[in-house]
This record gives structure tokens, sequence and C-alpha cells, in this order.
């Protein structure tokens, strides 16, 4: 009876020892595992920062397109309207040398 719990307490420790033996493979093959999801979460706040300063820059880069843009127009159209004036100052000036060549004309005469 003796022998027999002596088989049992040595084949649980046994068991016991195997089980802790075969936990640490386990367990450094864990510890690996979760090194290398901290490194791919590091890499992942990296990248989303990296994708945020880009995003800014693109959204910066937008407004002073668009600001350049609303100035473009801004010029076009005051370089219409000082060719429309520049237009009618020459039609005008036209008329007048028109005008002018008559009477030195009937002058002469």
């Amino acid at each position: 009876m003796r022998s027999i719990k002596l088989v049992v307490v040595l084949l649980v420790l046994c068991l016991s020892l195997a089980s802790l033996a075969g936990c640490s493979v386990s367990k450094d093959k864990y510890e690996s595992l979760l090194n290398e999801k901290v490194a791919l979460e590091e890499k992942v706040g990296i990248l989303a920062t990296a994708r945020d300063a880009i995003k800014n820059e693109y959204d910066n880069l937008l407004k002073e397109k668009m600001d350049i843009s609303t100035k473009l127009e801004i010029v076009t159209n005051e370089k219409a309207a000082l060719k429309s004036e520049y237009d009618k100052i020459l039609d005008e000036k036209i008329a007048v040398k028109a005008a002018y060549d008559m009477l030195l004309a009937e002058s002469k005469r």
C-alpha cells in the first residue's frame, strides 16, 4: 500500500515536472509572440502618426491650392476688366482721331 502511494506520488511528481517543462516551451513561444505583437503595434502607431501627418499636409496643400485658385480667378477677372477698359479707351481714341482728321481735312479745304 505504501509502495502504491509512493508510485502515485512519483507519478504525479513526474507529470507535474513534465507539464512545467512543457510550459517553458510554450511560455517562450508566448513571450516571443507577445514581443512580436508589441513590435507590430508600435509599427502601426508609427504608421498611423505618419498617415495623419501626410493627411494634414495634404489638407494644407489643398487649402493653399484653393487660395491660389481664388487669387488667380480674381486676377483673371481684374485683367478682363482692365482689358475692357483699355478697349473702350482705345475705341474713344480712334473716334477722336477720326474726328480730328475730319476737322483737319475740312480746315485745309
